[in-house]
């Protein structure tokens, strides 16, 4: 999937007609996404794009919560306050998902029981 590909299903999302899209958001949107698509990879934990041209190497999971994530900060970018508290809910349940599989370390004193120091 390609950043036009992640831009192309948030105005999707977002309910834009391709009119409106070309007319009068596309101009504003393009110009941000790269930033706006840096941003929750990052959280997600993915490699960030230069362009909107640059393929994204990801799971299908990190790709479909890339895409919810890109529509939350577009929504609020636009001050719309009910479609960003819907996308950052969904999200945020997407982000847990994709990311379910993480390893996590752990700090931990050796136990006596188990032959520690």
């Amino acid at each position: 999937m390609t950043g036009h590909d992640i831009y192309n299903r948030c105005m999707a999302l977002l309910g834009y007609t391709a009119a409106e899209n070309e007319a009068i958001l596309g101009k504003t949107f393009l110009g941000r996404m790269p930033e706006i698509i840096n941003q929750i990879a990052a959280d997600l934990k993915l490699s960030g794009v230069e362009s909107l041209d640059t393929e994204i190497d990801a799971t299908a999971a990190k790709t479909d919560a890339l895409c919810y994530g890109c529509t939350m900060l577009l929504a609020l970018s636009e001050n719309d306050g009910a479609k960003n508290q819907l996308f950052a809910n969904i999200y945020n349940a997407k982000r847990s998902a994709a990311l379910g599989h993480t390893a996590t370390i752990e700090d931990v004193l050796p136990s006596t029981v188990s032959g520690g120091i």
